[in-house]
């Protein structure tokens, strides 16, 4: 009777009722056996209320476990959802990251040969005495490469931009 509405559960055990009422007392059934039959008929001609009301709850059971089975699916299909939500930005989220290490990168080169072309042109004297009150850095410094290095070395637009002097004697 599973997969039967209540309407038809009823007919089929009202069918069943009458069909066992009005059947036939047949001769072929040992004296043993019709008893124990005409027994069981009593008791379901007695109690025909108590096996409805029964048959009435299990539908009622059966109905509740079906609205939370239903409950649960919808419950499952919205853990789906979330977690498919879920990976489709991870996704996203990695291939956004692959393209922020590839510009890292980039920039990262460009920084590298940025500082090395600030640096070409930078020389560091070594064991010059200096005294402290030179006001002009910068000309002292073109002087004494000049001296050093002479004349022919130079173009006419030698300069020296800056001129730094170590923090310690």
């Amino acid at each position: 009777m599973l997969g039967l509405t209540r309407a038809e559960a009823r007919m089929a055990h009202e069918n069943q009722r009458k069909l066992l009422a009005d059947a036939p007392e047949r001769e072929d059934v040992p004296q043993g056996e019709e008893l124990e039959l005409k027994q069981v008929l009593a008791v379901v001609q007695q109690s025909p209320a108590q096996i409805d009301s029964k048959i009435d709850s299990h539908f009622f059971r059966m109905d509740r476990m079906t609205e939370r089975l239903d409950k649960h699916a919808e419950r499952l299909d919205q853990s789906k959802r979330c977690i498919s939500d879920i990976e489709d930005g991870q996704l996203t989220m990695f291939s956004s990251q692959a393209k922020m290490n590839k510009a890292l990168m980039a920039l990262h080169t460009k920084v590298d040969d940025l500082e090395a072309r600030s640096h070409r042109n930078n020389l560091c004297i070594v064991d010059v005495a200096e005294s402290t009150d030179i006001d002009n850095m910068e000309g002292y410094k073109e002087r004494l490469l000049v001296q050093l290095l002479g004349h022919d070395t130079f173009s006419s637009l030698f300069v020296v931009e800056r001129a730094h002097r170590l923090l310690a004697a």
